[in-house]
């Protein structure tokens, strides 16, 4: 603690609220603050706004519960939505078999996966590298066991014959592994067959799925280092070996349901702000974009990107970075254009943005001054994306987004209000939004935040702009 922090506490001005972080004793309870405007007050005045009241729905939400289903596992993404999410949503659209089911931020392939197993042609975009090479192979379903196995075995073969090369460009590349496991990855990176058929994507994801568990690291959501003994893990080539076949047997498991797949995925790498998706092209849009709250995609995949050859320096990382919708870690430069509060997307923004800047500069001293400029910048990037998916949509489809709530600052932001008020903006019906899940604050344990379920629907030519019900 340093002797201004120790002064504070012993006058009573601060109190620490969880590891690092004190705040003064005025901001310590925010709801009772007179100039705090909190979740009820923005449920209750997007009731009167919209018409429409915030619903509940039920079943797992995040991507947890499909870490022992087969091909969900193929690639954990700490991040995602459950299969089982995806699965009820369609169930709900009634989509005609052969319909195309897009996710402008495909993740690792959940959706598409589901929508492939569901019968329907399954599109999908995204910007992470490591990510796209995941959905690819999760949604070719056709491909023949023993290709992946014999690919599998002559990559195994390679690596236990050659010497370790050399290391990634990441600075803490020796610290992150134990000497044996860094050895051992890196023959078994040098071996890797190139990327572009399906068995060697194939054994590529394998490999990456065992990196972070052959590690000193955890990611469970942020990627860090493991607290006390990291457990014991099975040796890297075992661990390659075991994914292999558990691949193999998954495959197997599908085989079972194949008249039912739906035609061929289709993944791109792209940028879900570029909305070129054709006019009317899609039935029904599922996803999950990121969050307000800023998580760093670039930061929590950077072995991933490093080990895999998505990335050689920290140039191209930071180059990534930018490239994304915002988060916490934006560079400067890409805040600059979005520090004035004056002509946000949304008139809710221009109230929130000062509020932000203002508790920013009485607290005195926080991660970054521009916190404002970053919640700007992140709604200004979901326009693009919901006017792409309206004009793709054919009239009646649906869009349905998950996305939560946040606390910056000090501030609430309704992320899930805001990201709805939005696509209003750009032309898509309110259908509902429905919380699935209540959540912790990362700032303050004890404030409750949410993740909700945002249905909007793209009005059906000829007929009035009224509120759709839900089925």
């Amino acid at each position: 603690m340093t002797p201004t922090l120790d002064l504070l506490e012993q006058r009573g001005d601060a109190v620490r609220m969880g590891r690092g972080l004190w705040v003064l004793r005025d901001f310590e309870r925010l709801v009772e603050r007179a100039d705090f405007v909190g979740p009820a007050e923005f449920d209750e005045r997007f009731v009167r706004e919209h018409g429409i009241a915030l619903g509940t729905v039920s079943g797992p939400i995040t991507f947890r519960s499909n870490e022992e289903l087969p091909v969900h596992r193929w690639w954990p993404y700490v991040q995602g939505y459950s299969a089982e999410f995806v699965a009820r949503e369609l169930g709900r659209a009634e989509l005609d078999r052969g319909a195309t089911v897009l996710d402008p931020f495909a993740g690792s392939g959940t959706s598409l996966v589901e929508a492939r197993r569901g019968g329907a042609r399954a599109w999908g975009t995204e910007l992470l590298a490591p990510a796209v090479l995941a959905a690819r192979v999760k949604t070719t379903f056709e491909l023949p066991r023993i290709e992946l196995r014999a690919g599998a075995e002559r990559l195994l073969a390679r690596a236990r014959r050659a010497r370790p090369g050399t290391l990634p460009f990441l600075r803490e590349t020796v610290r992150q592994f134990s000497p044996e496991a860094l050895a051992d990855l890196l023959r078994l990176r040098d071996a890797l067959p190139p990327e572009g058929t399906p068995s060697a994507d194939a054994v590529r994801l394998a490999f990456g799925r065992v990196l972070i568990p052959s590690s000193r690291l955890h990611r469970s959501p942020c990627l860090g280092y493991r607290r006390g003994a990291a457990p014991p893990e099975p040796r890297p080539f075992d661990a390659f070996a075991a994914a292999v076949a558990e691949m193999e047997g998954d495959l197997e498991t599908l085989a079972a349901a194949r008249s039912a797949w739906g035609p061929p995925g289709r993944i791109e790498r792209r940028d879900a702000r570029q909305g070129t998706w054709p006019a009317e092209s899609v039935d029904f849009a599922v996803t999950s974009p990121p969050y307000v709250n800023g998580m760093d995609y670039v930061m929590n995949y950077k072995v991933d990107l490093a080990w895999l050859g998505y990335a050689n320096s920290y140039a191209e990382l930071a180059a990534l970075r930018s490239a994304e919708v915002a988060c916490d870690n934006l560079p400067r430069a890409e805040t600059a254009p979005y520090l004035a509060t004056e002509t946000p997307p949304d008139p809710w923004l221009a109230e929130i943005l000062p509020r932000i800047r203002q508790n920013v500069r009485n607290k005195g001293t926080y991660r970054r001054d521009d916190v404002h400029a970053v919640v700007h910048r992140y709604f200004a990037d979901l326009v693009p994306v919901l006017a792409g998916v309206r004009r793709a949509l054919r009239p009646g489809g649906r869009f349905v987004l998950v996305v939560g709530d946040s606390l910056l600052a000090g501030t609430y932001v309704p992320g899930d209000l805001l990201l709805a008020r939005l696509g209003a903006r750009a032309g898509l019906e309110i259908v509902s939004v429905e919380v699935a899940r209540r959540r912790r604050s990362g700032q303050r344990r004890s404030f409750e935040l949410r993740e909700s379920v945002i249905t909007l629907a793209k009005p059906r030519s000829g007929s009035p702009r009224k509120r759709a019900a839900r089925r």
